[in-house]
């Protein structure tokens, strides 16, 4: 059995026994979350992204016909996160509709977030205001609350709860959920990894962790490989290819391009993040106080957070804002937990909290007026949401729909060339809407593209990951809807706050 003699800079804290069962305190924040979850949702279920679209069509054909595919009429691999279109799939199977197969994948996600982040407060020995603080600033974040749908919510339950298992040193469960994690989007691997290096108990059992995550993602990839023809979804392609529609803007810069469009839900995405970024600073300074001790596991997430975030700057994808969720939600976590650090008792101190801990109850004060503007935020836009506060999107999600049930009224049984965003008018016209998303083989030059533009190594990779692709020719389209921008001539005018007004039209390719 493995002690906790360990020095106050270990990943393990020094002062708690590994809790066994859940508390009632654990019980209440989780379904305090729970029930915010569920307003939440109704929120910002008319204003979902295109992105979340995709993802709810793939889940809509997989719960009614074991299909993969965005449309019912052609096999794909376009989903960024097979894990998500499998939970949402599963959401949609027993209510019976994707949207709100969402919203209750929502709110049990949300949830098993807030029961983890309390679990892992009362291991480090941190006050519960630390966990609540956490769930409800990742809750409230503009730019969470604009990737409802996406594999966010998701990814951060199980970056959670792999910090739980680390911290644990459940060398199993936290080779399970590595895997859970790479499954929901390959590059999160990052996370793990870090939270495996910074353990010296689970890098003793290594070997473990690393055999349970292989037979956990095993079957997933071999049948990926097999039956879709990439182990990776097609958007490892897609999304690197389309680089250049962004202009001089990429993930390193694109921040910049957000706070310009979208300053204020920018800023109170970023603020909890920065202080994250500014307690991961400190700590080699702080981390021999006893106030600090056991932390590790904490700081070894905002740093996985961190490095995700330098390897995407070097990768240079385009800044779709949903990439940078996975290092603003490590952070913010980091910066909620650390701040909780500074509400430690120690040994001896006997003087009273006000005396005690001025600066815990600063950062009680800056958090709650922190959330405060949140939830200002959110309801000052007018509920329901018309749009996200941050968006790409050409036209409002309820556009989007009506657009695509008049498409699918007027084709019929005809192929349609997308405009360019598909997830949304795919979802609601059910109709054959080609591009490369639904389907491959308009998706092939790409891929040839994009092999002959890379390195010998990444070359070879490609090769392999493609090596079981069928070649289907592409469709050929009977009707294009087309996008023109700055006018309401069309067939049906759109407006949003990223490209301002516009019209589509359904007309002869």
């Amino acid at each position: 059995m493995q002690t906790s003699q360990a020095s106050p800079s270990s990943s393990v804290s020094p002062a708690s026994p590994r809790p066994r069962r859940t508390e009632r305190s654990d019980l209440l924040l989780a379904g305090g979350a729970a029930a915010v979850a569920a307003l939440c949702f109704l929120v910002v279920r008319g204003s979902l992204i295109d992105d979340a679209y995709i993802t709810l069509s793939y889940a809509r054909n997989l719960a009614e016909d074991l299909h993969w595919g965005l449309t019912p009429f052609r096999t794909a691999n376009s989903a960024t996160s097979p894990l998500n279109v499998l939970v949402l799939g599963a959401g949609a199977l027993v209510v019976r509709d994707a949207v709100w197969g969402l919203g209750v994948v929502f709110v049990v996600l949300t949830a098993l977030q807030a029961l983890g982040l309390a679990r892992l407060a009362r291991r480090l020995d941190l006050p519960l205001g630390a966990a609540v603080a956490a769930t409800a600033l990742l809750l409230l974040s503009p730019l969470m609350l604009s990737i409802v749908g996406m594999e966010m919510t998701l990814a951060l339950t199980l970056a959670v709860w792999a910090t739980v298992a680390a911290t644990e040193h459940r060398p199993v469960l936290f080779g399970a959920l590595a895997a859970a994690l790479v499954l929901t989007r390959v590059d999160l691997a990052v996370i793990p990894l870090v939270l495996l290096l910074a353990n010296r108990g689970l890098l003793r059992r290594a070997h473990v962790v690393l055999g349970t995550a292989a037979l956990v993602a095993a079957p997933w990839y071999v049948f990926s490989w097999v039956a879709l023809g990439a182990l990776v979804p097609d958007t490892l392609v897609i999304k690197t290819v389309s680089t250049g529609a962004w202009g001089p803007w990429d993930f390193a810069n694109g921040w910049q391009l957000y706070l310009e469009r979208y300053p204020a839900a920018t800023v109170l995405s970023a603020l909890p993040a920065l202080a994250g970024l500014v307690a991961l600073l400190a700590w080699p300074f702080a981390r021999r106080s006893p106030r600090w001790a056991g932390l590790g596991p904490v700081v070894a997430l905002g740093a996985g957070g961190v490095l995700h975030a330098v390897a995407y700057s070097l990768l240079a994808p385009p800044p779709f804002h949903w990439y940078y969720a996975p290092s603003v939600g490590a952070l913010t976590i980091a910066a909620a937990f650390l701040g909780g650090a500074l509400a430690r008792r120690r040994a001896g101190d006997d003087a009273t909290p006000a005396r005690r801990r001025p600066l815990a109850l600063l950062a009680a004060a800056v958090a709650a007026a922190l959330l405060l503007v949140d939830a200002a935020f959110v309801v000052q836009r007018g509920v329901p949401w018309e749009m996200t506060p941050v968006t790409t999107n050409w036209a409002t999600a309820e556009q989007y729909l009506a657009i695509g049930e008049d498409v699918g009224e007027q084709a019929g049984d005809d192929v349609v060339r997308s405009p360019g965003e598909i997830g949304t008018l795919a979802y609601a016209c059910r109709c054959d809407i080609v591009d490369p998303f639904s389907d491959r083989g308009t998706l092939l030059p790409q891929i040839d593209q994009r092999q002959e533009e890379a390195g010998t190594v990444m070359r070879l990779l490609l090769r392999l990951n493609f090596a079981n692709l069928d070649r289907p020719a592409a469709a050929v389209p009977d009707r294009a809807l087309v996008y023109e921008g700055g006018t309401a001539d069309g067939d049906w005018p759109v407006t949003s706050a990223w490209r301002g007004a516009g019209s589509f039209s359904l007309v002869e390719p």
